[in-house]
């Protein structure tokens, strides 16, 4: 009888027991974007620099206790800082919330003609790998070398009435053996004086020359105006070369207004980025206390829509939509007339994830939609990543986010995927509605470990797909490969129902 009663308790307590709980434990995990470094040949006397991109990839905060080289390199060197505290000091440890980033700045500079190799050492609290390799090299080779020679010191305007333009143009001259890159210009003094065709950016072959074209526009009825501008390349010997600019007289000795910019320089999209022109300096004036500012966007992405918020106002912001360099300009004026020489500053945009895919499309009053699905999903079904699913973990491996639906035109829409496995990636968009947009001209970008890798185009009309092609994963390698099929009639306009 006892041994009954004892029995019908045990039963009674385990059938009243809670339901088991699984309980997933939080960790933290470093990543690194890319994942190696390679730069290649270099000849010795250039010095080169990559960004690598620090990522908290877990689901627990990282705390970063070092960043160091493996080995001491003469070649080869890191800028990297703790962050501070209120009291300004460093430290010990650099905490990243889950999906932030820190970037660490990479140089190479080689002095002889050999191999370089060293590794760079993340130490974290990653458990599973508590110090993260990051393998750097580079190679220094004998090479052909540019050289920077402008065909004059000083250009002279002479003196034309307050609003008219006049025109000259300087030559760039590349008189050595090698490409010459001409890495952007920097401008002091007046404002007055402009750069129509900024040669940032261009290559100008061994023997050959870029012209740029300047212009002088009398501003602040004064009786003339100086600036300089400054050529900034690769040419190891004369990395910055000038030109002297007048105009009128020359003006008195003027301190002129001084545009300066300060923000990031490196985001991961989208992003709001905020930049900062408070600093800015008055110059001379007749009792003057403020400054106007006149912040805009020069230069970016072919398929951005990016656009600076309050471009009158001391700090502008801009959206950075899709990865690619942006580059704004600012020009401040006080009281007294006098402008600046343009501010400029370069945005680089750049995804951490290691699939990262841009759609955008160029009419206004059309919504197109960007979808993914791994080999053996259906479009606008479960494994669908898009504004069906803006967030998915498939079975067959990897996990991504979906920017979410943008209805108004242009876009952008995107898509990152992390913990990618050997399969394929298929890339679909749907010319969802058109609200008076009529023909669009969609545009996917595709970016592996933050590099850019393919951009495909098609013009499409309300209601057809685009089956734009796959991206096949194998190991560390991944291939693009296009569709053949055009855009057609979709027959599919709805998610499938949860």
């Amino acid at each position: 009888m006892r041994t009954t009663l004892i029995s019908l308790l045990v039963f009674v307590f385990t059938a009243c027991a809670p339901p088991e709980t699984k309980i997933t434990r939080l960790t933290p995990s470093v990543s690194v974007a890319p994942g190696e470094i390679a730069f290649g040949e270099v000849v010795p006397g250039h010095r080169i620099e990559r960004e690598i991109q620090v990522v908290s990839a877990g689901r627990a905060t990282l705390e970063i206790t070092g960043i160091s080289l493996e080995t001491d390199s003469d070649a080869i060197t890191i800028a990297f800082d703790m962050p501070v505290d209120d009291d300004g000091v460093a430290v010990e440890l650099l905490a990243l919330s889950p999906s932030d980033t820190w970037p660490v700045t990479v140089h190479f500079e080689p002095t002889a003609f050999q191999d370089y190799s060293v590794n760079l050492l993340i130490e974290s609290n990653d458990e599973d790998q508590p110090v993260l390799s990051v393998p750097i090299t580079g190679l220094g080779v004998v090479g052909p070398q540019p050289d920077i020679a402008l065909d004059v010191e000083s250009v002279d305007f002479g003196t034309i009435s307050t609003g008219e333009t006049a025109t000259a143009y300087v030559l760039v001259n590349n008189v050595g053996d090698g490409p010459l890159t001409i890495h952007g210009t920097e401008q002091a003094g007046s404002g007055a004086f402009a750069v129509l065709n900024n040669p940032m950016g261009q290559t100008v072959a061994a023997g050959g020359a870029a012209t740029v074209l300047l212009t002088y526009t009398p501003d602040g009825g004064m009786t003339g105006h100086s600036g300089t501008l400054t050529f900034l390349s690769d040419d190891p010997d004369e990395p910055e070369v000038n030109v002297t600019m007048t105009g009128g007289d020359g003006g008195p000795d003027s301190d002129y207004p001084t545009a300066v910019i300060t923000g990031e320089t490196e985001v991961n999209p989208p992003q709001l980025v905020m930049l900062d022109g408070s600093g800015s300096r008055l110059g001379d004036g007749d009792g003057d206390d403020t400054l106007t500012y006149a912040w805009r966007l020069i230069d970016g992405p072919s398929h951005s829509n990016a656009s600076l918020v309050s471009p009158s106002s001391p700090a502008s912001y801009i959206d950075i939509d899709v990865a690619g360099s942006y580059t704004v300009e600012l020009v401040v004026r006080n009281e007294s007339g006098m402008s600046s020489a343009p501010a400029q500053h370069t945005i680089r945009a750049r995804p951490v994830e290691a699939l990262y895919i841009a759609l955008t499309w160029d009419t206004h009053d059309s919504d197109v939609d960007l979808h993914v699905v791994p080999n053996g999903g259906l479009w606008f079904g479960a494994d669908d990543l898009s504004y069906c699913n803006t967030e998915l973990s498939w079975s067959s491996g990897g996990t991504g986010v979906h920017s979410g639906d943008e209805e108004d035109g242009f876009g952008p829409e995107t898509v990152n995927i992390t913990d990618l496995t050997d399969t394929a990636y298929h890339i679909g968009v749907h010319y969802f509605s058109d609200n008076g947009g009529m023909t669009t001209e969609a545009t996917i970008t595709i970016y592996m470990n933050g590099e850019i890798t393919e951009t495909r185009s098609t013009t499409m009309v309300h209601n057809y797909f685009w089956s734009a092609g796959h991206i096949r994963i194998e190991g560390d390698e991944a291939l693009f490969v296009p569709s053949d099929s055009p855009a057609s009639i979709s027959t599919i306009r709805e998610c499938e129902a949860e």
